[in-house]
């Protein structure tokens, strides 16, 4: 009993002192990290100090880095905004410049074709060739000025459901840089304030053949309303005057009563009329056809030509066109007959007559027109004169 009652207890002492090795070694090893702590904290090197500058310092420069990346991509991508605003604007800028230069070359030809009293052979193609090389001219000057390509050409010349309007399409591609731009562009064109080719190719040729300036003759309660269809060149207006080349003309194609014409006169500036519908050219006792004479309008007409075919030396084809009327000189007789006075008749190869219609009478004299009974008397509303 003693001898295992001996062996119990150291048995157990054993283990207590184990027990209390570890645990001295763990409390060491507390005390030991504790003291090290401390000792960091308390470090009089700075050693502390160093470590948490160090990790700040990076953290700055991280943030600085990706500050100056982004202030960096929205400096570049506002300098390419700009950039491209500005490669838009001189697009832009060229585009809008089309339609003069297409006017200019419309006028350009339509002045050769009446100075040298020779027609086009094909009107489009000679306007093309004029216009496609001012676009050359005005791609070069681009150049220059701003440093960027352009190539431009004419491809299509149409015309639309306004007689007086032409639609030009133009082609363009354009590169500057990392930029490009391609487009067919299509631009409207009139032929308001152009002179008519029409009676200079068919009767210029005659030494009484004069064209003059004259000044407006309209009623004034009417006015010429030539404002509010860009007529905007009313203050000096030329006429033409045919002496005898008309009725010389006339009686070539055995035109009955082809003298009436002798003297006759005609607009040579394209000014749109604005008694629209034209019926009320027949209203106030004649007033209104009267000042549409004065003022020299021309007339929408399926019947009469464009002005493209117009250079042709055409008084009429297959486009929707316009007309205007010839003024017989003033005449003291009545009841006369003679050929249609639209200039679409009297140029053709199919001259029918018209009667004669007074619209205005004074000092004994009658200003007149000669209108087939059931077509032009009937569309300007004259079918009671």
């Amino acid at each position: 009993m003693t001898i295992k009652k001996y062996f119990k207890t150291r048995k157990g002492t054993k283990k207590s002192v184990q027990e209390r090795d570890y645990d001295s070694d763990y409390s060491n090893k507390g005390l030991h990290k504790e003291s090290r702590i401390k000792n960091l904290l308390n470090d009089n090197k700075g050693n502390y100090s160093i470590v948490i500058s160090a990790i700040l310092l990076i953290s700055f420069l991280i943030l600085s880095i990706i500050v100056l990346n982004t202030v960096l991509e929205e400096r570049e991508e506002h300098t390419d905004t700009i950039a491209s605003n500005q490669y838009q604007y001189i697009i832009e800028d060229y585009k809008r410049n089309l339609p003069n230069i297409e006017r200019e070359a419309l006028e350009e030809l339509s002045l050769y074709v009446i100075e040298n009293k020779r027609p086009c052979f094909n009107s489009r193609d000679d306007l093309k060739e004029i216009i496609d090389e001012k676009l050359a001219q005005k791609n070069q000057e681009y150049y220059q000025n701003y440093n960027i390509e352009i190539n431009s050409s004419i491809i299509g010349i149409e015309n639309t459901s306004d007689p007086f309007s032409y639609k030009f399409k133009t082609y363009i591609s354009s590169v500057k840089g990392d930029f490009s731009y391609e487009e067919i562009d299509e631009s409207y064109v009139n032929c308001y304030n152009l002179k008519d080719p029409v009676p200079v190719l068919f009767c210029g040729d005659d030494s009484s053949f004069r064209i003059e300036d004259y000044s407006l003759l309209g009623d004034s309660d009417f006015g010429t309303h030539d404002s509010n269809f860009e007529n905007d060149d009313s203050s000096s207006n030329q006429k033409v005057f045919y002496g005898h080349s008309l009725a010389k003309f006339l009686r070539r194609h055995h035109v009955e009563n082809y003298s009436f014409y002798e003297n006759a006169s005609s607009p040579f500036i394209i000014k749109r009329c604005p008694y629209d519908p034209y019926k009320h050219h027949g209203d106030d006792n004649g007033r209104i056809m009267k000042n549409c004479r004065d003022n020299g309008y021309y007339h929408e007409s399926a019947d009469g030509a464009c002005y493209l075919c117009r250079l042709e030396g055409k008084s009429g084809c297959d486009h929707y066109g316009f007309e205007t009327f010839i003024n017989p000189q003033k005449t003291n007789e009545t009841g006369g007959v003679s050929a249609c006075g639209s200039d679409h008749v009297i140029f053709s190869d199919d001259i029918y007559p018209g009667v004669e219609v007074i619209y205005n009478s004074e000092n004994g004299l009658n200003e007149i027109l000669y209108l087939d009974p059931h077509g032009h008397k009937v569309k300007y509303g004259m079918s009671e004169y």
